[in-house]
């Protein structure tokens, strides 16, 4: 949300660099340079898309600063800061007007709207409405007073929702349940609330399905109340990581992507990928995995804004690695509006998910050695460690993304196992602090 005239200069530079970027996008010249087409469709879908959210907040602050918005209906209590703030654009004041008329400095507003307004205090908020000259009107309906619509009220409508299916004993094992912190009317609450509570407060609305690479084993099931847990245990981290740090707003484009990719033929390419994703705005955590998920990573949307991609390193090689997180960029990438914003929705389920998931493993792929280029080469038949080495280095990749693609296609996990880096990423990012062994 724009909330005073120097975002909205930002964001309108911001838009027009974009615009710039799709009139100089030229195709042919990205094959010419070798940029796969996977790749190229990706790059002008990411530019669009991001194009489109900045001429959302544009329209919408235009729309407040006419004056024609004269009536807000907050949907619920955490609403009201937000249409304060869309009052004040409203009536043509700036953050400096309304801090005089409040008799306050101007960055405590800059901050209450920053918050938006969440860390103010009823009066406050009702001084600031009548600074506003807004008249509120509101009322409570009635309705079971149960605990899960104290400590859950999103989880409610959540058809068939089964708190006690959560896996609180391993939740608790792992302390994730010391992160919540409920009323003191609510000191009585069992571990199950708790549980209830920490999955409830990582969502900001129902939560819905996110984009994921499942590899299940033969026989097994997914246990969606465990992937529900480790999804919340992400959205809390990822919220921590927001909160202390600066996110970039490059766009994810080709030449991000074949960043990317050269990292990988870094040594410590793992823990450079987590700071140059965050650059494009991408918020990369670590998770173990809980048991009955068997997941290798998620791509999902932190307060429907911020893409966050989770990986569980449950495979502790280099190529899994690089492959699951290429995956999940490609989400991030193509489907941020058909899946991680929405869910998946469609009847036949089933069939979006594979859809999206062949998307996605078709954009890693292609990032980092293009569908022509493998299919001329013959290293994918070689049992020479050296043609893989140069190979790898002629496409300036890591030797473990060419050896663990050549080891997929055949289903030899023996060959080449002492190039795919095993045993190295977890050690990694445990010393760079990013992994908690």
């Amino acid at each position: 949300m724009i909330t005073n005239e120097r975002q909205y200069r930002i964001t309108k530079s911001q838009a027009e660099r974009f615009r710039e970027a799709l009139r100089d996008f030229n195709e042919i010249d990205l094959v010419k340079q070798g940029v796969d087409r996977v790749i190229i469709a990706a790059q002008r879908a990411s530019i669009e898309q991001q194009l489109t959210e900045l001429e959302k907040d544009i329209a919408h602050y235009e729309s407040l600063r006419s004056g024609r918005v004269k009536r807000l209906f907050p949907s619920k209590i955490t609403d009201i800061g937000e249409n304060l703030i869309e009052a004040r654009i409203s009536q043509g004041l700036s953050q400096k007007s309304l801090a005089e008329r409040l008799g306050m400095k101007e960055q405590q507003v800059q901050r209450y709207e920053q918050e938006r307004y969440l860390s103010a205090n009823l009066i406050r908020v009702a001084e600031v409405a009548e600074a506003l000259q807004l008249d509120l009107f509101a009322f409570f309906e009635a309705r079971e007073d149960t605990l899960l619509d104290k400590i859950a009220p999103n989880l409610k409508g959540r058809i068939g929702f089964d708190q006690t299916k959560l896996p609180i004993k391993e939740m608790k094992r792992r302390g994730w349940l010391k992160q919540i912190r409920l009323p003191a009317a609510m000191e009585s609450a069992t571990d199950e609330d708790l549980a209830t509570a920490f999955v409830s407060q990582a969502f900001d609305s129902q939560p819905a399905p996110s984009l994921h690479k499942q590899n299940v084993r033969m026989g097994s099931e997914q246990d969606p109340y465990a992937l529900l847990a480790w999804k919340a245990q992400v959205l809390h981290k990822a919220r921590r990581a927001c909160a202390s740090l600066q996110l970039g707003r490059e766009a994810l484009d080709a030449h991000a992507i074949k960043r990317l990719v050269a990292l990988s033929a870094v040594s410590d390419g793992p823990v450079r990928a987590v700071d140059a994703l965050r650059e494009y705005g991408v918020i990369l955590v670590f998770e173990w995995h809980l048991p009955s998920t068997h997941l290798d990573g998620a791509a999902m949307l932190l307060n429907g804004e911020v893409p966050v991609i989770g990986l569980t390193l449950r495979y502790d090689r280099l190529d899994n690695f690089w492959f699951v997180l290429l995956h999940e960029v490609g989400h991030v990438v193509l489907h941020r509006e058909r899946g991680l914003r929405e869910g998946f929705f469609d009847e036949d389920q089933a069939a979006l998910e594979n859809t999206v998931e062949t998307e996605a493993d078709e954009f890693a792929q292609s990032a980092f050695i293009p569908k022509e280029v493998w299919k001329r080469s013959f290293v994918r038949f070689t049992a020479s460690s050296e043609q893989v080495y140069r190979f790898a280095t002629e496409r300036k990749v890591g030797v473990a993304i060419v050896a663990g693609r050549i080891r997929r296609e055949r289903n030899d996990y023996q060959l080449f196992s002492e190039l795919v880096g095993s045993g190295t990423v977890r050690k990694l990012l445990t010393d760079a602090g990013y992994w908690e062994s």
